[in-house]
């Protein structure tokens, strides 16, 4: 493959992997922001569950950081460290080195999902985070996502995908799409609840922030103070600025594929 084409393939997995999880995981399923078909509702949850693992854990988990969040009991807040929100909260370390090692490992985030599922398997980590998802456990994907060992063999699908297109050039390519990917979603938990970074313009009452560069990183998510005040909002980029993810949703809502988008009622 020509090198051009070879780097604008990647760009353009990346951006609709990401949308698995801007547009499908944290829109879509964590916060209802928009009723979509069932094409649609699946496809997004399998782009997501590419690098984000299973939908259930991933929703139950954000639902509990906006529950409890930079306070106790959120499990990302960088009130315990800038490296502990953006990934140590995943290795269960405080150490900067360790973290910051794993973060440029790629395909580490696999690693864990896999020690995560040995742990459920013997009984030493219960999926209490089902608690949270009562919506979702109602629909066959997501409980299948979300049984131990699925994720991992959707990894390994991912692999040999990647080996039999461009042999070693593709493994290089996955890795970077998930070093790239788990990076990006990561900093949401850390740059975007930093008070160093971007501008609080709502009183929200915890470090959430706007970071406009984080926001063509993302799709959008770096307006994460507005969607703090907003939760439920599809749009984050309320009062302008980059909002790939709320692009796509009204042209999907255009065609029919999307409906009952809300946004706050001043912005509608």
């Amino acid at each position: 493959m020509h090198p051009i084409a070879y780097l604008l393939t990647l760009l353009a997995l990346g951006v609709l992997f990401g949308l698995g999880n801007t547009m499908g995981y944290h829109r879509m399923l964590t916060h209802r922001s928009f009723k979509a078909s069932v094409p649609v509702r699946w496809g997004l949850t399998l782009l997501g569950a590419a690098f984000s693992g299973s939908p259930v854990f991933w929703v139950g988990l954000h639902r509990l950081h906006h529950t409890k969040s930079d306070g106790e009991g959120d499990p990302h807040s960088p009130i315990h460290g800038f490296w502990w929100s953006h990934c140590g909260w995943l290795l269960g370390t405080h150490n900067a080195i360790l973290s910051a090692l794993y973060a440029a490992s790629g395909f580490g985030q696999q690693l864990t999902i896999v020690w995560h599922d040995i742990k459920r398997v013997t009984g030493r980590n219960p999926p209490v985070w089902r608690e949270l998802c009562h919506d979702l456990m109602k629909e066959p994907l997501m409980q299948a996502l979300d049984t131990p060992f699925v994720m991992p063999v959707y990894f390994l699908w991912q692999l040999a995908f990647a080996w039999l297109l461009a042999g070693w050039w593709g493994i290089a390519g996955l890795w970077f799409l998930h070093l790239w990917l788990t990076n990006t979603s990561w900093a949401v938990n850390s740059v975007c609840h930093d008070e160093r970074f971007g501008e609080a313009p709502w009183d929200t009452r915890e470090l959430s922030r706007d970071v406009w560069w984080m926001a063509y990183l993302t799709n959008g998510e770096g307006y994460h103070n507005s969607h703090h005040r907003w939760p439920r909002s599809a749009r984050h980029a309320l009062d302008g600025g980059s909002d790939l993810t709320w692009r796509v949703t009204q042209l999907l809502s255009a065609v029919g594929l999307v409906w009952d988008v809300w946004l706050p009622k001043k912005y509608r």
